[in-house]
């Protein structure tokens, strides 16, 4: 699972507490990199999580989870890296969307080899889960 803008390190954290075996989780803020350091080690799961301040457009890696709550710009920003770094049929989940933002999400989502498998939403905020074309 990778963890984009993993800030306090809560999903990197419930990613390890459903059954990820491993999380990578990036933040270009080092503050929240030792933040998000600080909750995974009163958690108990340092050697399940790896913290990197690495831009996600230079990560050499692929995973079958990306999740990432970030505002629209940084979403749109590394949607195309996101691409490269989903495994064929993974999943990708994107949350800090507003609702009138959708049908900008899902444009870029279709340009960049992801379809919409599912939107939930809550109050004002929607949180998109695509998969990746092709066969993981």
């Amino acid at each position: 699972m990778l963890d984009v803008g993993t800030g306090s390190g809560i999903l990197a954290i419930y990613g390890i507490r459903i059954g990820a075996e491993r999380v990578v989780a990036v933040d270009n803020d080092p503050e929240a990199i030792r933040w998000a350091g600080r909750n995974i080690r009163l958690n108990g799961i340092t050697g399940s999580i790896r913290l990197s301040e690495t831009p996600v457009e230079q990560l050499g890696e692929r995973f079958s989870l990306v999740c990432a709550n970030l505002i629209l710009g940084e979403i749109l920003r590394v949607l195309p890296a996101f691409s490269h770094l989903v495994n064929p049929g993974g999943w990708l989940i994107l949350s800090g969307i507003l609702r009138d933002q959708l049908e900008e999400i899902t444009r870029s989502l279709a340009r960049n080899g992801f379809q919409e498998h599912e939107t939930r939403y809550q109050d004002e905020w929607a949180c998109v889960i695509a998969t990746r074309a092709g066969r993981g």
